[in-house]
This record gives structure tokens, sequence and C-alpha cells, in this order.
């Protein structure tokens, strides 16, 4: 049954295969779309790249939601209320901060900052009650060794050469962070509608305002870009978002948020078989240690009943 991420410590949800199938899945969206950004922002301004993604993964959402959907769908005033905030805070403002740190540093500096969202997300569920076990404390720290032997101690003093991709990639963390409680506003829907909506919801922020700051495009960019685009909107946006709003009811915010130390790992593979970025002894000793973290956060002695 799925567990609100509003739940206590004494209410655990049960952790089993798909969980950790979905966990898996979700961080190969959100792993690869670092790649697909990074190839967007050459020729796409970042807040018009967020505008089309939303828009393009919205429509796909609504048409499916639109074709399940046999009688008229009501939404209260509070629904539409929460949709705008968990589409703001889990999409059109991180993906915006993430497109803009992406222009400034490299795709595996910004991967590496959303490291930083299981210990901020262990920080704020710590205000509803929701207290980590010993092990999920080690296991963090652990994962945030991993990253710091992944991409050495300058990437985390510098982010590269510009302050300003710095602040995005953290705010993107720490915005995406909060994203996983606000979903507890809209647990009661299924996860195509919260995806669907969410959204709809992101696009109709993300459009004003990359109008309002960047302006009409006047040219269109490469085949190349466009596709990527493309990929973006329909894997990195409307696939991911299916399988987080899946996910958080299920196995709550902390075990959703410790993908994003796969996230790492698989922009850093990424980047070496698709930008020619190096894949030295070092970082290959930062993803076992990354996927230590990982494993003593989620290991469980007890054998989990099957659903």
């Amino acid at each position: 049954m799925p567990t609100s991420i509003n739940d206590s410590s004494a209410s655990r949800p049960t952790l089993g295969l798909t969980e950790y199938a979905l966990l898996f899945a979700l961080g190969i969206t959100w792993g690869t779309s670092y790649l697909f950004t990074k190839i967007a922002v050459d020729e796409v301004a970042p807040l018009t790249l967020v505008a089309v993604r939303t828009v393009i993964a919205a429509s796909l959402l609504m048409g499916l939601v639109g074709l399940q959907q046999r009688s008229p769908l009501s939404l209260t005033g509070r629904d539409c209320a929460a949709f705008a905030l968990v589409g703001l805070v889990s999409n059109a403002l991180p993906l915006s901060l993430i497109s803009m740190s992406a222009s400034y540093v490299d795709s595996s500096v910004v991967a590496t900052s959303m490291a930083l969202v299981p210990l901020i997300t262990m920080c704020l569920t710590m205000l509803n009650g929701e207290y980590p076990t010993p092990r999920a404390v080690l296991g963090i720290v652990i994962g945030l060794a991993g990253i710091a032997i992944l991409f050495g101690p300058s990437a985390f003093l510098s982010f590269g050469d510009s302050a300003k991709g710095a602040l995005c990639a953290l705010g993107a963390s720490i915005v995406f962070s909060g994203s996983l409680i606000a979903m507890g506003l809209v647990r009661h829907h299924g996860a195509m509608r919260v995806a669907a909506f969410s959204l709809l919801a992101a696009a109709i922020w993300s459009v004003p305002m990359a109008l309002l700051i960047e302006g009409v495009p006047t040219a269109l960019p490469s085949h190349a870009v466009i596709m990527a685009v493309i990929v973006l909107a329909v894997f990195n946006s409307g696939c991911a978002n299916l399988l987080l709003f899946a996910l958080v009811p299920r196995a709550g915010a902390s075990f959703t948020s410790i993908n994003n130390y796969l996230v790492p790992v698989i922009a850093l593979i990424c980047g070496a078989i698709f930008l020619g970025e190096s894949l030295s002894v070092q970082k290959i000793c930062g993803v076992v240690v990354v996927l230590a973290g990982v494993a003593v956060s989620t290991f469980r002695r007890r054998p989990v009943a099957a659903e």
C-alpha cells in the first residue's frame, strides 16, 4: 500500500524489487538529462529550453490522461494551487537552474550538485517527524565521500570557472529537495495525473518567464539540438515525472532522493562515452564508493514481504 511522504519513522514504507527498479529507472532518466541539456544549451537559451521541454512533455501526458479519463475531470481550487506549487518546485524552477548552470559549467559538475539532495531532503523530512536511521546517515556520508572522490575537492570549491554555475546548481538541489516534500499535497491523485498536471503547471510557469526574459527565438537550432530537446521532453521529462510521482508515494521522499547518488555516476559515464570526457581510475573508485553508499542506505537485514 502506498505510503505518504509525510509518514513518520514509525510507519516506514516497505521496499521491494518494484521500488528499487523504479529508483534505478529514475536515475537513468535524470542521469542522461545532463548530457542532452549540455548539448541543447549550446544553441537554445536556458529558459526557452525549459519552456519547450515542459510544453511538449505536458502535452503528451495530458493526452494520455485524456485517453484514460472516461468522465470529466474536475479539480478543486486547492488542487490547482497544489499543482501550481509542485509544478514550480519540481520542474519549472529546478530545470531552469540546471539549464543555466549547464550553460556555465560542465554537465558532470551540475550532476554532482544533485548529490546534495538526499542530505537536504533528510533535513527537511525531520521537520515532519521522519528521522533517518543511523544506517541511512552512514550511507549518505559514504555517498558524499564517493562524490568527492569522483570529481575531486576543486569541483566543490570552484565549480569550474564560474560562480554563477555553482549558485544555480546549488539552488536546483535545494529547490528539488523541497519538491519531494511538496508532493505530499497531491498524493491523493494517481501518478499519471500528478505527472501530467505538474508538467502543465510547469509549462504555464516557464513559457511567460522565457518570453519575458529571453524573448521569442529568432532562428531554429540544428537537427542534433532539436533531437536533444525532444529526448529531454519525452524521456527526461515525461517518463521521469511518471517514475518520480509513482515512486515517492510508494517509498517516501528520503528513499527517492537516494537516486541522486546514481545521477552523477550515470552522467559521468555518458560524458565519457558521448562527450569524450576522460574516465580515470579516480573516477572509477568514486563510482564504487557512491554505489556502496546507496547499498548501505537501503540495505535491509530482514527480508521484506512481497506485495
